[in-house]
């Protein structure tokens, strides 16, 4: 009943909310350089369920921002955070039945074989057990003709063919924009990319939250 109560509050507080308020919100987090996780599609949220017969169920992360380009996940801070937020549920209860895996996109299959050993390395280091994959992007993400939203929506569609048994996945939060004109476009990049996904965290850390000294 409280829960239910808490629900509502939100759900008018949220409506109340202009778009340029809501990403001057994302925008000022940023700027005092704090981590910041925006939730979707939560309401859909189903606890892990094990039991004779039942499928593996997976925690997924895409630890690469969704600008289509490779990157190196060791000097990301997001990509750190992320990381360290996925296996922090991963240790929690039912959690730790699930499989954790990271899905790191890569612009062709030979550079592919590269960057999953680097991340492997990289989560032997900080003892993060998890399944390392490389998803190739689509050969057409790289036309310049294709528009932004466009890419958002092939990126989208991409994440989908790989989230049939996922229970939560964790995404990397793009940067809002500079200029406030393009806040409706931002927001529907968001949407764009959270549409039809299992629950969402989308995430940006801008403080080194591991260490590999202990």
């Amino acid at each position: 009943n409280e829960f239910r109560k808490l629900k509502q509050w939100y759900q008018r507080r949220v409506r109340g909310i202009s778009v340029d308020d809501y990403i001057g919100v994302i925008r000022d987090v940023i700027a005092l350089r704090k981590n910041l996780c925006i939730l979707r599609n939560f309401h859909e949220l189903k606890r892990p369920h094990f039991g004779s017969g039942n499928q593996v169920q997976y925690i997924d992360v895409w630890p690469l921002p969704p600008n289509f380009n490779s990157t190196h996940i060791e000097d990301d801070t997001t990509s750190m955070f992320l990381l360290q937020l996925s296996c922090i549920l991963h240790m929690v209860g039912d959690w730790g039945a699930t499989r954790l895996r990271v899905l790191a996109t890569t612009p062709s299959t030979e550079l592919g074989m590269t960057e999953k050993v680097q991340l492997e390395e990289i989560l032997r280091i900080l003892r993060i057990d998890a399944d390392v994959f490389t998803v190739p992007l689509p050969g057409q993400m790289a036309a310049q003709s294709m528009t932004e939203a466009e890419r958002y929506s092939t990126f989208n569609q991409l994440m989908r063919t790989h989230s049939n048994n996922t229970i939560v996945t964790f995404l990397y939060l793009p940067r809002p924009p500079l200029d406030e004109v393009d806040n409706g476009s931002y927001l529907e990049n968001l949407s764009q990319l959270s549409e039809g996904m299992p629950p969402c965290l989308l995430v940006s850390g801008l403080s080194k939250v591991t260490t590999s000294e202990l």
